[in-house]
């Protein structure tokens, strides 16, 4: 799966009993399998994103009206994103529903915070995407991001809070990554995006959730790892990294902690099982 940075384990002149070394490799192994499967994590969540600026872009997000215009047309079946992917919408009519918007990336894109992205993400829409009781689904035709080729299907159930905020019901299902190299893992999950900010706009870009939810992860390389968020998750718009949370792993038996912070918009993680600690990148 995702090369995680090698981690070493210090070793002194003293002899260290079979027991000691053994539970540090153990622990050391846990690291890289959460590294991997972290950035796993990263990689599909990375279609939130994706969905909800271009559904935004192409009018199919919400209702809402601009001077005479009301912004639920779309203007034209194929435009360029000012984030350089090419969006196609089939069918046109803006009264049609279900439809299908294709974003395509061509040989490759790189956006502005440096991921590059190829191939196409297929997103069906059976209403616009800020509407409770719609059903948007994402599926992949040779798409990659850095480099690592997804398939399986990313599902998107939107529902309207008390407080007139958009939430999301998510999950993955059938998911694999395979990279570079050719190595193959699995990826599943299931997150609520609850939305705290940006509750009286129909515009996304004041938006953050608190994300909750779980994950499971295999690779043959590094093994299984299975992720639960115990502190809800911060994410906001201006800030393509999460901020803050804590989730629990489990690798082998080994229960380990990743720590995304206070609240600080940075890239940096804390990864701890047991007495070893790795503070890693988060995958772009």
């Amino acid at each position: 799966m995702v090369t995680a940075a090698t981690i070493g384990l210090s070793l002194n002149a003293c002899k260290k009993d079979s027991s000691t070394t053994s539970t540090s490799a153990s622990e050391s192994a846990g690291i890289t399998a959460a590294t991997s499967a972290t950035a796993s994590e990263t990689m599909f969540d990375d279609n939130f994103d994706v969905v909800t600026q271009s559904s935004q872009q192409s009018n199919l997000s919400t209702s809402s009206v601009s001077g005479n215009k009301t912004l639920d047309a779309v203007d034209t079946a194929t435009y360029t994103t000012t984030a350089g992917a090419t969006i196609t919408i089939t069918p046109t009519d803006p009264s049609v529903f279900p439809k299908t918007m294709t974003i395509n990336y061509g040989t490759g894109v790189t956006s502005a915070n440096g991921v590059i992205r190829k191939g196409e993400i297929i997103v069906t829409l059976s209403g616009k995407l800020r509407v409770a009781g719609s059903v948007i689904s994402v599926t992949y035709s040779n798409y990659s991001i850095n480099g690592y080729s997804l398939t399986g299907t990313y599902a998107m159930t939107p529902k309207i809070a008390a407080d007139s905020g958009v939430n999301y019901n998510i999950t993955v299902t059938d998911g694999s990554i395979t990279s570079p190299s050719g190595a193959v893992s699995t990826y599943s999950g299931t997150e609520t995006f609850t939305q705290v900010g940006g509750l009286t706009t129909s515009s996304i870009a004041d938006d953050t959730y608190q994300i909750t939810g779980n994950f499971s992860y295999s690779s043959v390389s590094t093994g299984s790892v299975s992720g639960n968020i115990t502190t809800p998750l911060s994410k906001s718009t201006d800030c393509k990294d999460i901020t803050s949370g804590i989730v629990a792993l489990t690798y082998k038996g080994l229960n380990g902690t990743l720590d995304f912070g206070s609240g600080t918009c940075d890239d940096q993680a804390t990864l701890t099982f047991g007495k070893t600690v790795k503070i890693i990148t988060l995958a772009k």
